[in-house]
């Protein structure tokens, strides 16, 4: 998964008590600017940076914010997010803007730390709207989204050719693909030798299974927030996966000693994986990998896949909240956000974005962009991250045979929602 998704830590309740406090104070409905002059204004922000390519980018939309308004930005680059965000929120000294992953907006959202937007102002419209829906509450935004990193699925050409299968002959759903792995996976074995490259490789992790275990009705986690992994509609859609395991040709990448999806289908382990395109350049870049990228799967008569996204909050107690929201402006307008993109290597949150940077024209990169239109946003309340725990816990056992589905989802239920449970 992508890094911010890798960030997502459990909230204590006593944390969360304490941020109850500090969102109390002057919050106005909405917050909106039209000036562009801030001279003398001191504005901080709270980021993290992924490599070298981010800093450089977000050291451009600072020194170019600052000469646009006169103001001056303080970055505050955060190692360990949620805690140290949590933190500053407590201490009453948190930034005026701060990255928001999709997944930990629900949590900010109920503390009332959030600054609503002008919709209109911040130009809502002009982005993919899945990415907006999943900062929007009760039909008021507070957050914009800055990027989206979609699944797609990647399948290795130079394998394919040795084997005398034609990629266009994948199939369209899963359940036509459970018929045609094992015929797959026994020309690899005959071509490369039994076992030394499987045909497909998946996670076991509520971040790439979540919009599958959510179809025809399953709901994952209560609406009140406890875990309902073993219930019947869940268990159904869970059985998916068990029967890719049967196949003998779907694999974790831990299963067959590799660390993620991305390093197992570069090194040639594996002839087709699901994954977000921050792949994309490492297997051009780093593996040199012959590779074509396709839409993903349907399952159920739906396509469907994740969507991980990263935007903009405002903090509700800035004492610059017309400054704040220029901010937010400013980095995901049209022309600013382009040159983002450019130089981070991410993918827009703003479809005239994408055109004006000539993605759409990328036939692999095109793939990723509209999958915005049919992927579930990775967001589910504010226990996500501990039932999803619980999840990876458990799940290995059943989808394996060693238990059944249903007494192992049971456990991880049980699990989470003592966690739960204690964290009130």
């Amino acid at each position: 998964m992508k890094k911010f998704g890798k960030r997502l830590l459990s909230i204590g309740a006593t944390v969360a008590a304490v941020l109850t406090l500090a969102a109390c104070g002057n919050k106005s409905n909405s917050s909106s600017s039209d000036s562009t002059n801030f001279k003398g204004q001191n504005l901080k922000i709270g980021v993290w940076i992924g490599n070298d390519n981010e800093k450089k980018g977000m050291n451009d939309l600072i020194s170019g914010f600052e000469k646009k308004t006169g103001a001056k930005v303080t970055e505050k680059v955060y190692t360990d997010f949620n805690t140290q965000i949590q933190a500053d929120l407590a201490g009453h000294r948190a930034p005026d803007v701060w990255y928001m992953d999709s997944s930990m907006y629900p949590f900010f959202q109920k503390q009332g730390v959030l600054q609503e937007l002008n919709k209109k102002d911040v130009g809502e419209s002009n982005f993919y709207p899945a990415l907006t829906k999943a900062y929007t509450t009760d039909g008021k935004l507070y957050g914009v989204p800055k990027d989206t990193s979609t699944l797609a699925l990647y399948v290795n050409n130079d394998m394919f050719k040795k084997v005398g299968v034609s990629i266009d002959s994948i199939p369209k759903s899963y359940e036509d693909l459970l018929k045609w792995l094992p015929g797959f996976q026994a020309k690899l074995d005959k071509a490369y030798g039994k076992n030394k490259v499987k045909a497909w490789s998946y996670n076991q992790d509520l971040a790439r299974n979540l919009y599958i275990l959510e179809r025809n009705g399953g709901k994952p986690i209560k609406s009140n927030g406890n875990a309902n992994l073993s219930s019947d509609a869940v268990l159904k859609n869970l059985q998916l996966y068990k029967d890719l395991v049967a196949t003998g040709a779907a694999v974790t990448p831990k299963g067959i000693g590799q660390g993620d999806n991305g390093t197992a289908f570069g090194a040639g382990k594996v002839a087709m994986m699901e994954e977000g395109n921050w792949t994309y350049e490492v297997q051009k870049q780093q593996y040199k990998t012959n590779f074509t990228v396709l839409p993903m799967l349907s399952y159920e008569g739906k396509q469907g896949g994740m969507i991980f996204t990263v935007g903009w909050g405002e903090y509700a107690n800035s004492k610059v909240k017309p400054l704040a929201t220029a901010w937010i402006k400013y980095v995901t307008s049209k022309n600013v956000m382009k040159k983002y993109i450019t130089t981070t290597g991410t993918l827009p949150s703003r479809p005239d974005v994408a055109k004006a940077a000539d993605l759409t024209s990328d036939a692999s990169l095109k793939v990723h962009l509209d999958a915005n239109a049919y992927s579930t946003v990775w967001q589910d309340g504010t226990t996500l991250v501990t039932v999803n725990t619980s999840y990876q816990n458990f799940v290995a056992n059943g989808l394996a045979g060693k238990t059944t589905l249903k007494s192992a989802m049971k456990s991880a239920d049980d699990q989470a929602n003592a966690a739960i449970a204690k964290a009130k």
